[in-house]
């Protein structure tokens, strides 16, 4: 299922998508003006220009968990994970506890879910996804235990499934609609200059291994690699619907390869964001940092930064199968919290918000949605986010925010 042909290089017929607001003030009439057809089990799909929502989204927060100071259930160090339920609530995993616990949809504190250690329900510090199963039921990857804890919806535990890898990333775990289990880890040792073989371990529905997958190839992926920063390189993920996200960030374009066999192949028009000279001259004393003092760990040459970055940085799929797409795009300048020290790495003063392109399953662009300062998202739906917003003193929340879709703003709005 390799792509075989570059989107760029077919000729497309119009097909002109319309979506009005009902003659809305600020959005107007919206426009998605996209190129599509299809041929044999592959649809290309171009955007050319619009979107389904029209201008870019601010999402805004709506709900916040967490304190500067106060009880231990609401003070965090590092929150690392992340799931959020049918109900509204929402399992967080702070690693510098380290402590699983659950939250109802207003924020309040429920319960705390196993405990530090090594036993039956217990996890390390690293845990490295989370996921429900059909009957409710949560899974945890505890990478330090080298198993799967599972834990059922009232926080108790249920099982552990041994599996062991020593690969730590993340998106490492996907539970798809059937409960079959996907783990990403090493298939083989690291080689000099080439990619990392990361593919995926196959169990089924009761932890049982079933066989291991290789990582996905498409055409124009890089044959070598080089360490940097803001190289293009092949990106893919999983989805919870059996859909293989795959790009290389080169140019705007990617695929989504379908458990059933077919593939959307989507291409959008963008234009290259430059770096800043600044930006550059901070990344560039961080990497030379970084490669003086951890060079044994670095399996990859030293590339210097090049003058503009990729198209995109990675794939998110949705929880209700949109996909996102992190875009790259000019660094802001950002207040550093503290000097670092002697021993640390250079600061980074420049940094680039967070804003992403959404896309429906079937390659329909949705539109962007800018996130607000100081906040990651790494939860998503076409309506709801789920992230980490950083306070002035570098404390964490864990936040909801809310994708607005501005037509149904103006729809609703009481002078309109």
């Amino acid at each position: 299922m390799s792509s075989s042909a570059s989107l760029a290089s077919l000729t497309l017929p119009f097909v002109f998508l319309l979506s009005a607001c009902g003659g809305a003030r600020d959005v107007g009439d919206v426009t998605l003006v996209t190129e599509r057809t299809t041929l044999g089990d592959t649809t290309f799909v171009r955007v050319v220009s619009g979107s389904v929502w029209g201008s870019q989204i601010l999402a805004v927060e709506e709900m916040s968990i967490g304190a500067l100071d106060g009880p231990d259930e609401f003070t965090f160090g590092f929150i690392s994970q992340m799931l959020p339920d049918a109900s509204g609530g929402l399992y967080l995993f702070d690693g510098n506890a380290p402590a699983l616990r659950y939250y109802d949809a207003d924020g309040r504190f429920v319960r705390k879910v196993g405990g530090e250690g090594a036993g039956p329900g217990e996890y390390q510090d690293a845990v490295l996804g989370l996921a429900f199963r059909g009957d409710g039921r949560l899974v945890m990857r505890d990478a330090r235990n080298g198993r799967l804890n599972v834990y059922n919806p009232d926080g108790s535990y249920a099982d552990a499934w041994p599996v062991a890898s020593g690969l730590f990333t993340s998106q490492a775990m996907t539970i798809d609609t059937l409960d079959d289990i996907y783990l990403k880890i090493l298939l083989g040792r690291p080689q000099e200059n080439e990619p990392w073989p990361i593919g995926l371990l196959h169990l089924d529905p009761e932890g049982v291994i079933v066989d291991t997958i290789p990582p996905p190839t498409i055409d124009g992926e890089p044959t070598k690699v080089a360490d940097g920063r803001f190289l293009p390189g092949k990106r893919w993920t999983l989805s919870r619907y059996g859909q293989m996200i795959i790009g290389v960030s080169d140019d705007y374009r990617f695929e989504i390869r379908n458990p059933d066999g077919t593939i959307v192949r989507v291409e959008k028009e963008w234009t290259p964001v430059p770096l800043g000279s600044e930006e550059k001259r901070e990344w560039q004393a961080f990497l030379d940092w970084r490669w003086e003092r951890q060079r044994q760990f670095i399996t990859a040459d030293l590339k210097p930064i090049p003058d503009q970055k990729p198209a995109y940085q990675g794939f998110f799929p949705g929880l209700d199968g949109t996909i996102w797409v992190r875009l790259h795009v000019p660094a802001e300048k950002r207040d550093v919290p503290a000097e670092p020290g002697p021993d640390d790495p250079p600061a980074i003063t420049w940094a680039e918000p967070q804003v992403f392109d959404a896309f429906e399953a079937d390659g329909t662009y949705l539109g962007q949605v800018r996130i607000p300062p100081r906040t990651s998202i790494s939860v998503f739906s076409r309506t709801d986010l789920w992230g980490v917003r950083r306070g002035d003193l570098d404390e964490q929340y864990a936040v909801r925010l809310r994708v607005e879709d501005p037509r149904e703003i103006t729809e609703t709005s009481p002078d309109h």
